[in-house]
């Protein structure tokens, strides 16, 4: 193998292909990546036998066609070092890959492929496309939710399910749910795949850098999901289990609702979580008709109080209700918007929460039991929102 190429260019693709590499795995094999040269072109590949990625970029110059192995972290480090150069790599008989910049010349010791395991292939299943900009806000309105609970593996993922023309990416972690959904009306049948928290979070990654315009395509399968966009290829095992039936816990219907400034509550409760750190993160909200006050208290720090600005859009009487300040957070960051919108109907059934003028996303909170509703109290404890 003999070809020169950008050292930018492969430091790139090495970038994108290591994500599916493992520095933790039995087989040592699967510490490298996967290089082919052929027809002008580099193929790489990363496995870790859960997700497999597959990179494409131009070399120049090829004199000979082939393919190695090559230690991942080792091929990064080099790159690295050798930023905005024209490389010259050639790989020998002896499997050992030579690659010069300059004065600069790096002898590496190499794997053969023979020992390397085949590279997944696409099943048959459910193939469909989405804007980047489309994954990229399905992604990032879920991810967070994800359970990294292992005895509860279904958990460990996010659900993407179509439905009735609906494509639904779902995740939680039995303190609370995200769903987010976009109308997809020409898919050929309905289809249920849980991906894994990895897989969904490395395409998340690997698409922030791309044109919003770009098409991502994917194919879901029984036992597998497929994301390919450009020469960039991501594929995945799904995990097995039944995910719980997040339509029981979207409130039928709420009697109260509230519009309230994003940037105003974010504020406040991050003011809020300095306290409640101390308290299990445990804030309780009063609402009532024009202002909501956010409180926060700890045996051991003190207390925290303020009052902020909202409107009641229906519902009468006062609210009381405690959560955990950082799922409160979690969506305040995630969410678009100025206003954000909360229903509920008391201190003890699911909150939904969600930005003004949005009806594609729903995120559902469950409230924190007290005995009573009164700073210095001990929490008793949580329930659930998705019932395991």
């Amino acid at each position: 193998m003999k070809f020169k190429c950008a050292s930018s260019d492969l430091q790139s693709c090495i970038s994108v292909v290591e994500k599916a590499i493992s520095q933790r795995t039995s087989l040592q094999v699967l510490e490298n990546l996967y290089i082919e040269v052929k027809n002008n072109k580099l193929t790489m590949r990363g496995n870790d036998l859960e997700i497999g990625i597959q990179n494409v970029i131009p070399v120049s110059d090829v004199q000979t066609e082939g393919s190695i192995l090559v230690k991942s972290k080792t091929l990064s480090s080099i790159t690295s070092k050798l930023s905005n150069q024209s490389l010259d790599v050639e790989v020998g008989e002896n499997n050992k890959m030579v690659i010069r910049a300059g004065k600069v010349a790096f002898d590496i010791l190499c794997l053969s492929v023979d020992e390397y395991p085949a590279f997944p292939s696409i099943e048959t299943g459910v193939g469909f496309k989405l804007k980047v900009s489309e994954l990229k806000e399905l992604i990032k309105h879920t991810i967070f939710a994800v359970s990294f609970d292992e005895t509860k593996q279904f958990l460990n993922g996010v659900l993407v399910k179509h439905d009735n023309g609906l494509l639904n990416f779902v995740s939680t972690d039995g303190y609370r749910l995200s769903i987010k959904n976009k109308s997809m009306e020409n898919l050929e049948r309905d289809f249920s795949a849980i991906v894994p928290y990895k897989a969904m979070n490395e395409i998340g990654k690997i698409i922030q850098q791309m044109d919003a315009s770009q098409e991502v395509s994917l194919n879901v399968s029984d036992s597998q999901v497929a994301f390919s966009v450009g020469d960039l290829f991501l594929i995945s095992r799904v995990i097995k289990g039944q995910f719980p039936d997040y339509n029981q816990v979207l409130p039928k219907e709420t009697t109260s609702e509230f519009n309230i400034p994003r940037r105003f509550l974010f504020d406040a409760s991050e003011r809020a979580s300095i306290i409640a750190t101390a308290s299990n993160n445990v804030v309780r909200l009063v609402f009532n008709d024009g202002s909501l006050s956010i409180n926060a208290n700890a045996a051991s720090l003190g207390d925290f109080k303020e009052d902020i600005d909202i409107t009641r859009v229906r519902g009468e009487g006062e609210i009381k209700v405690a959560f955990n300040v950082r799922l409160i957070l979690d969506v305040i960051k995630t969410v678009d918007g100025d206003d954000l919108v909360i229903k509920l109907n008391n201190g003890l059934s699911p909150c939904v929460i969600k930005a003004v003028n949005d009806e594609t996303y729903n995120y559902v909170v469950m409230p924190i039991r007290t005995n009573e509703y009164q700073e210095k109290k001990e929490v008793v404890g949580t329930e659930p929102a998705v019932s395991a």
